[in-house]
């Protein structure tokens, strides 16, 4: 069970989707009782009810609620395997646990500062990046779920654990800077990137990105 419990908390912080399936009922025979089996975003498993075709047929099953991102009562009926008229039923709870979407904010200056102080009232966890030091960006990093201090900035961010979809908003304070974020988030699959620029700073970057 304490494997279970930190396997959950692990998948939480790293922003990963997952379901518990737990044996809510169970009669005939069937290989276990009780059990408790996570099905992660990926299909990935761990933990067990019971194993053979109806753990199959669970994560299956665990896997498309995890799509529709919605908790689902199964039934499954076996047949007795001697012919009897007995048979055998299994009924899973599956509960699923999606992650709250990702702010990436690279920058943590004014503009910076503003979108964090918003990112949880509207359902967001935040991961700040910068550049400087957390004693020179404080108000910033007290609002960030997350700080990295970046070194090497576009190799930092590749570097650094961020699930699929995350929200990128560039709004650093030096234009070389930007340029690489934007780089390293183009490459960390993201649902969305702002970036706070001029025209000519667009021009300039994404130039400079094509002859990449």
């Amino acid at each position: 069970m304490e494997e279970l419990l930190q396997a959950q908390l692990d998948a939480q912080r790293a922003g990963e989707a997952y379901a518990v399936v737990t044996i809510a009922e169970a009669s005939g025979s069937v290989p276990r009782k009780n059990g408790k089996m996570l099905v992660f975003f990926d299909g990935r498993t761990l933990g067990t009810v019971g194993g053979g075709p109806a753990e199959q047929m669970a994560k299956r099953d665990a896997l498309a609620a995890i799509d529709a991102g919605e908790n689902r009562f199964l039934h499954y009926n076996f047949p007795s395997p001697d012919g009897a008229s007995c048979s055998s039923r299994l009924s899973l709870l599956v509960e699923v646990f999606q992650p709250k979407p990702l702010l990436v904010v690279f920058g943590g200056g004014h503009v910076g500062t503003s979108l964090l102080r918003l990112a949880k009232p509207t359902g967001f966890r935040a991961l700040l990046f910068d550049d400087r030091t957390e004693e020179q960006i404080p108000e910033a990093v007290s609002l960030a779920d997350r700080f990295v201090r970046v070194e090497n900035v576009e190799r930092d961010i590749l570097n650094t654990s961020i699930p699929t979809g995350a929200f990128f908003v560039l709004c650093g304070h030096d234009h070389a800077v930007d340029g690489e974020a934007l780089a390293a988030a183009l490459q960390k699959s993201p649902r969305y990137i702002g970036m706070l620029a001029s025209r000519r700073k667009i021009q300039s970057l994404f130039a400079t990105l094509k002859e990449r």
